[in-house]
């Protein structure tokens, strides 16, 4: 895999405008997680929200237990 750099600036080289006197080139790091197609995120969001309602109906039914 080649590496990728992207330049970046030092917090010292910065003037009053913004503006980088002294760039530097650096390597930037590898993601953690690998990128994910339209598919595969949506496969993701929808186990999270599934996750989440079977939560949100127990406690529901939870409370009307309590009710009763």
């Amino acid at each position: 895999m080649a590496t990728v750099l992207v330049q970046a600036c030092a917090v010292e080289h910065l003037t009053a405008e913004g503006v980088c006197t002294v760039p530097i080139w650096v390597e930037k790091p590898e993601q953690v997680l690998p990128p994910l197609t339209l598919a595969e995120g949506t496969v993701i969001a929808f186990a999270i929200v599934s996750c989440w309602t079977v939560g949100l109906l127990f406690r529901l039914m939870a409370r009307t237990q309590q009710r009763f």
